[in-house]
């Protein structure tokens, strides 16, 4: 932000902001840095959300890629079967 100041080339007289104004402005400017100041902050939690995101994307697909890898054993195992995730039981079907 420009500072404002007048000089009259032919007088010399400078012209200043009033108290009042100048305190507008100084208050302007630090919510202008407050504002910078937690958009900052606000776009690293952004990218750590983003990263966590990425993280847990790529945990889901090891986890997927256990799943497949188990039912597939036990399907070579066991054939067609039915299966009570809760307690183990396996009944085998014909």
């Amino acid at each position: 932000m420009s500072i404002i100041k007048e000089t009259e080339k032919s007088t010399k007289s400078e012209k200043f902001l009033t108290s009042e104004e100048l305190q507008t402005l100084k208050e302007i400017q630090e919510k202008n840095q407050e504002i910078m100041l937690e958009l900052g902050e606000i776009s690293m939690i952004k990218f750590q959300i983003e990263n966590r995101h990425e993280v847990a994307k790529n945990y889901l697909d090891q986890v997927n890629t256990q799943e497949k890898e188990f039912s597939k054993n036990l399907f070579e195992k066991y054939g067609k079967f039915n299966l009570n995730p809760k307690t183990g039981e396996i009944i085998v079907l014909d």
